[in-house]
């Protein structure tokens, strides 16, 4: 007899052990699954910001450029610069007068301001901003987004561009 218990103990034991191994192994999956539920979801890449914004053409109506085209502000890192903004093509030339403000996107170093501004492809304008107005981009990736100027119209560029020369640094007021 006291063989047998000795032999029930250890069956027991080898049957708690598998009992236990088991429940190990069944548990596992499900830690994983607690472990993907309680891990944040992958970010979401960034819509970029604005890193300025731009005026053109807010002088007097007498500030007319020789030969066409117009003078503009924009406002990045905490300055002021000016800027004059001719037109390439019919439909450049009427961007280069208007006179609007709008939004500077994708601008890492002023110099980068300056070039020649073409329609932005569709991947340049930003998501969750508002399509309407005009975006265009410069060959150093920069993006402007002109608002429609109030009571107007926003000319379709098409393939004409306009050009923008970087000026000297215009003190406030």
């Amino acid at each position: 007899m006291g063989n047998s218990v000795v032999q029930q103990c250890e069956r027991l034991s080898r049957h708690a052990s598998r009992r236990f191994v088991i429940a190990a192994l069944a548990a596992v999956p499900m830690l994983g699954m607690v472990a993907c539920a309680t891990t944040s979801p992958a970010p979401t890449p960034s819509a970029p910001e604005v890193v300025g914004t731009v005026a053109l053409n807010q002088g007097p109506p007498t500030d007319v450029l020789m030969g066409g085209g117009g003078t503009g502000t924009v406002f990045f890192k905490g300055r002021l610069y000016g800027f004059t903004i001719g037109g390439r093509g019919v439909e450049g030339d009427n961007i280069a007068i208007l006179r609007t403000s709008g939004r500077v996107y994708r601008l890492v170093d002023i110099a980068r301001f300056a070039g020649i501004y073409r329609r932005a492809p569709g991947g340049a304008v930003v998501p969750g901003q508002p399509a309407d107005g005009l975006w265009l981009q410069n060959e150093h990736a920069a993006v402007l987004h002109l608002d429609v100027p109030p009571g107007g119209r926003m000319p379709n560029i098409g393939t004409d561009g306009v050009g923008i020369v970087l000026n000297e640094w215009v003190p406030p007021g």
